[in-house]
């Protein structure tokens, strides 16, 4: 999958939403390399490394041994998003309203039919308590109480509301944060059941957003937008990023460093909670999700599937 593939995904976003109307290519059967595939997520279960990306594509790895091999899932639709309830119980979706459930850590998925009506999925999320969210295209919004076995649709802001959602994403006090399409905001106080409108510091796209850990929010998405908040998202200053490349993730390391990455090598790098930012060397891949694991190694997915990034990324600068 070439670099100008992903620079059209435009944060992993907006071209992922048209559903495929050419016929899905038969399923493929033997190993993919992780280095040689499309990516768009990646997941930890507890006890497995789930990655998901083009033609159904799944990558699993144990975490001790990290050595990945490809999965057969249930579809060869574009795989966009990932999430585990439990070390067993995880949800991928991707385009076309692919929503495929696992009950073997990854190993093995099985399609669950929802009211998708083949608009396309962007994201996964665990909620607690057995409550899932997966979002998308046009409005799109699931809700799952029971570990993902079955799906309600539900509106979101009004009956109204066509905007593409890009991500969801769990507070520390519980609440839920929502971003997307044309500067949409908004929080849930009801585990993902309704939502309420927030002020949004940009009308354009955004792509995610990130709690740190002093408890500032930060959003980000096109044109080098990065944003942050200091008092739960009353008000919001705009971070100079000096790009304009979008941004398709963010992460805050165990040092406490802010990274901020995307399209065609972007990274930056905060030591100071995501009040100023500075650009790092290329990573010469375009990202889109990013995780560090609990020996501290940083993995990132993309145009080039799963790449570590070094200590020089990770270690905190003073």
């Amino acid at each position: 999958m070439s670099l100008r593939h992903l620079e059209l995904l435009a944060g992993v976003g907006l071209c992922l939403l048209a559903t495929s109307l050419r016929a899905e290519p038969p399923k493929l059967d033997y190993q993919i390399s992780a280095n040689h595939v499309f990516l768009l997520n990646i997941a930890d279960s507890g006890e497995h490394l789930v990655a998901v990306g083009e033609r159904g594509v799944v990558m699993i790895a144990d975490e001790r041994s990290r050595e990945w091999r490809s999965v057969r899932s249930d579809t060869t639709r574009t795989l966009s998003g990932v999430a585990f309830a439990s070390a067993d119980i995880g949800v991928a979706v991707g385009h076309g309203g692919t929503l495929i459930r696992t009950e073997d850590g990854g190993s093995h998925w099985t399609s669950v039919e929802t009211e998708a009506n083949g608009d396309s999925l962007l994201g996964v999320a665990a909620l607690g308590e057995g409550r899932m969210a997966a979002w998308g295209a046009f409005g799109l919004y699931l809700l799952s109480k029971d570990n993902g076995v079955s799906w309600e649709r539900l509106p979101v802001l009004d009956n109204d509301f066509d905007r593409h959602i890009s991500q969801v994403t769990v507070l520390a006090g519980g609440d839920c944060l929502m971003v997307g399409e044309s500067g949409t905001l908004a929080r849930s106080r009801d585990h993902g059941e309704t939502w309420q409108a927030m002020h949004s510091p940009y009308a354009g796209s955004l792509f995610g957003a990130l709690q740190l850990k002093n408890g500032d929010l930060l959003v980000y998405g096109m044109r080098g937008n990065l944003w942050l908040s200091s008092n739960d998202g009353q008000t919001w200053t705009k971070r100079d990023t000096a790009t304009t490349f979008a941004f398709n993730g963010a992460v805050q390391l165990k040092s406490g460093r802010v990274l901020a990455f995307g399209n065609s090598g972007l990274l930056l790098a905060s030591d100071d909670q995501g009040r100023s930012f500075k650009p790092q060397p290329s990573t010469h891949t375009s990202l889109a999700k990013a995780l560090q694991l609990a020996d501290g190694q940083l993995l990132t997915v993309g145009d080039r599937g799963v790449t570590p990034l070094g200590t020089n990324v990770t270690e905190r600068q003073e």
